[in-house]
This record gives structure tokens, C-alpha cells and sequence, in this order.
């Protein structure tokens, strides 16, 4: 339980990075972009670990037992549904109410479709880290 609390204090920072960085820089700079970029990679690491976290909580009160590569599976699509959640927020408390949408058309959606795959890479890296070096030193 004490990992899912520092897992959950950790997507704060990370989350709270993002919009320090877009406020500092400005949101449209290229520095801002970079940043965004590996926010959204280390995202998709950090929420493949959050869902082990809770997956490992819930194993606990229902006897769930898989392989190690089912779990990555499961983790890693976990990863994507959090990041699809993201950029719901992002679309609908960050661009809806403002000219923003307006202004970038297209560029928004773009930009989400970017942030997905961002999220979708780091978590199958972190896949590949848990069940090929974390999993294959227990063997």
C-alpha cells in the first residue's frame, strides 16, 4: 500500500511538471514540446507501474494469479486507458473552453494522437523491463 501512495505522489510531480513547464516556457515553444514529449513517455512509464501497484493491492483480496507477461499485457493496456483519460482531460479542461481548439484544428487531435503513442512507448518499455530483466533475474 506504501508503493501505491509514493506511485501516486510521483503522477502528481509528473503531472505538475507538465503544467510548470507549459507555464514557464509557454505552451506553444519548442522547449515546452520537448518536455511535454518526455513527461508523456515517463507517464506511460510511471502509469505501467501505478496499474501494477494496483493491480498487486487487488491481488491481495481476490487471489489473482497470471504470468508474468499476461501481467505486462494488462499493465501496459492500463497504461493506455490512463492516458486516454489524460487527454480527455486535457481536450475538455484545457482546450474546450478556450479559443485554443479554434486556433489548432487539427493540431490538437495530432497532438493527442502523438501524446498516446509517447505513453504507449513508455509503457512497453517498462514492459520489457518487467518481464525481461526484472522477471528474468527471479529465474
Amino acid at each position: 500500500m506504501k508503493k501505491f501512495f509514493i506511485l501516486l505522489f510521483l503522477g502528481a510531480v509528473i503531472a505538475l511538471s507538465s503544467y510548470s513547464a507549459g507555464y514557464y516556457f509557454g505552451s506553444g515553444s519548442q522547449i515546452a514540446w520537448w518536455i511535454n514529449n518526455g513527461l508523456h513517455f515517463l507517464g506511460g512509464a510511471y502509469a505501467f507501474f501505478f496499474i501494477g501497484s494496483v493491480f498487486d493491492i487487488t491481488k491481495k483480496y481476490h487471489n489473482t494469479v497470471t504470468t508474468s507477461l499476461m501481467r505486462a499485457v494488462i499493465f501496459l493496456f492500463g497504461a493506455l486507458v490512463l492516458g486516454v483519460i489524460w487527454e480527455w482531460y486535457e481536450l475538455f479542461f484545457i482546450y474546450w473552453n478556450s479559443t485554443v481548439l479554434m486556433t489548432k484544428g487539427n493540431g490538437v487531435y495530432l497532438d493527442t494522437m502523438g501524446d498516446l503513442a509517447l505513453d504507449l512507448l513508455g509503457a512497453t518499455f517498462s514492459g520489457f523491463y518487467y518481464t525481461i530483466i526484472k522477471n528474468g533475474r527471479k529465474k
